[in-house]
């Protein structure tokens, strides 16, 4: 058995260069995030490191040799990893980290169900992976390659700022008025841009006053909205304003009134960002029907909240998979303006398959 030491910045990246150097059969041992050596790794980012190994069968000609990073500990490096590959092979099958079978088929579903995947996306993955007669097959370096190249097709981020008026539509609960105060703060005080604000929620108690005690912190105007005859006169008010951020009351999906009523305000604010939020702890059934329930409203952007929450990261892909639209922002957590991340600035494959896929 040959096996290797490899690090990189990601897991995706580490893989390619398993696949590359081992090839399609190598085992994942281990993958786990170290620091770079000596006084100087303290102030870097930290890096993967994976351990692969490659069965090769007996006086088959071994892979060409890499540059070791560290020759002068290569013998004893090399005595470690036999002696953390034997008590890998002497666990129970399945057990070892990156196992689970070349064809088994149930234990890629469960690891796509603990993503939360919608299954429209799962089938595709395993039919598509199971269906190569050259490929890979099913095994782990294969799944994330083809996880990464699902990312790829169905994700795609957007620029913020493309539209004076920024609006916030979405369900109960999945913390609108917070995620609206991140912003103005990085408007206000990142891009130094004069920001009014405008709150249609007038049916959750308390939701004017949160938003008043972000704006008076912040120092920043507010208007507050009865009705949508009256958001003509909030839009004059705040004319001189270099951006407008609309927060709106919760709608349940279950309630096609509620959301028609949403809809006259969202006529009269156009052109603009609308943004659909959706928390990353939402099942994908309830994706999809919160995608179609609220398309009245002209979404155009998705924003994904309380990344902080959960572990499986699969409603990011179904809120994209399902909405067809651009992430500009995510948020994970409630500190205000800290908690809130550009898409842009994401690495998914981190997110994916270093936080929920493993």
């Amino acid at each position: 058995m040959k096996v290797r030491k490899y690090y990189s910045k990601n897991q995706v990246e580490g893989f390619l260069q398993v696949r590359k150097e081992l090839g399609p059969e190598a085992i994942i041992l281990q993958t786990r995030k170290v620091r770079h050596p000596g006084l100087k790794g303290l102030f870097l980012p930290p890096r993967i490191e994976i351990i692969a190994a490659l069965d090769l069968p007996e006086n088959a000609p071994e892979p060409p040799a890499a540059p070791s990073e560290q020759s002068g500990r290569l013998e004893k490096e090399l005595d470690e990893l036999k002696k953390m590959v034997q008590e890998l092979m002497a666990r129970p099958p399945g057990e070892a980290e990156g196992t689970g079978g070349r064809e088994n088929r149930t234990y890629w579903r469960n690891f796509l169900q603990k993503l939360d995947l919608d299954p429209v996306m799962a089938d595709d993955l395993l039919t598509r992976l199971s269906s190569e007669p050259d490929g890979p097959g099913l095994n782990w370096a294969s799944m994330v390659l083809a996880l990464q190249e699902q990312l790829n097709r169905r994700l795609t981020v957007s620029p913020e700022k493309e539209h004076r008026t920024l609006v916030l539509v979405g369900p109960t609960g999945v913390g609108k008025t917070t995620t609206l105060a991140k912003l103005a703060a990085r408007y206000a005080l990142t891009f130094k841009e004069k920001v009014g604000l405008i709150t249609v929620d007038h049916f959750r108690i308390g939701a004017v006053e949160q938003l008043r005690a972000y704006a008076e912190i912040i120092d920043l105007p507010l208007e507050t909205v009865i009705g949508p005859a009256d958001l003509s006169g909030a839009l004059e008010r705040l004319a001189d304003c270099d951006r407008i951020l609309v927060d709106t009351a919760g709608r349940s999906t279950g309630s096609p009134t509620q959301i028609d009523e949403l809809a006259e305000y969202i006529e009269l604010l156009l052109p603009a960002e609308i943004h659909l939020v959706i928390s990353a702890t939402t099942r994908w059934q309830d994706i999809r029907r919160i995608a179609g329930s609220f398309s009245k409203l002209q979404y155009n952007r998705l924003l994904v909240t309380k990344l902080d929450e959960t572990t499986s990261y699969g409603a990011v892909l179904n809120g994209a998979y399902h909405t067809n639209r651009p992430l500009v922002y995510l948020t994970d957590g409630q500190s205000v303006p800290d908690c809130l991340k550009l898409a842009r600035e994401m690495d998914w494959a981190e997110l994916f398959l270093g936080g929920g896929g493993r």
